[in-house]
This record gives structure tokens, sequence and C-alpha cells, in this order.
């Protein structure tokens, strides 16, 4: 398994999702998606339209970390808690940890 791969949370409710990604020790959070909405899918912070992206996709540009992503989408903060907790699950598996090299 690999830390640096893509990863979903989803809210406790199911309305939300987000994907992120581990960088280093740091979640950065790359889009949104709001099953229930149906407002046209956008880029953030530009505001910039994706008319062929599916409706309520927010993706994030930078992309922040989940901080910051808290702090411009303060609504979603069941679904920051949900990724919050399994970023945390992340960083303490070590089933995720690289193999240590030994010397002979």
């Amino acid at each position: 398994m690999s830390r640096d791969r893509l990863r979903t949370t989803e809210s406790p409710d199911g309305r939300t999702v987000a994907t992120w990604r581990l960088v280093r020790r740091d979640c950065q959070v790359l889009n949104i998606q709001n099953r229930e909405d149906s407002s046209p899918a956008y880029r953030w912070p530009s505001g910039a339209a994706l008319p062929s992206a599916k409706p309520g996709l927010v993706i994030l540009d930078g992309p922040p970390n989940l901080w910051e992503a808290r702090d411009a989408f303060p609504r979603n903060a069941d679904l920051w808690d949900a990724v919050r907790s399994d970023h945390w699950d992340v960083l303490l598996s070590r089933a995720e940890l690289p193999v240590p090299i030994t010397r002979a």
C-alpha cells in the first residue's frame, strides 16, 4: 500500500465526499463532491466553471491542506471531522509505513 495514493472520505450522512492525499504528514484536499447539490461544478478559489464535470463537484486548486479547506468550506464540518479521523488513521498505521532498509 502506498502512503501517497488518493484517498476518499465520506461524511457520516453520505452526502459529501472528499478526495485527498497524504503528502509527507500533511493532508491535501483535492476535491469535494456534494451528492445532493445540483449546482454547476467549479474550481476553488477562482470560481471558474467546469461545465462538463458532475454537478456539486468543487475542485480545490492549490491544493489546500485540511485546515484551509475547513476554513473555506465550514458547512462541511462533519466531512472535515471524518477526513481528520482518516488522516490520523493513515499517519498512525504501521501497515502503510515504508519497510526499513536493513544492513547486512
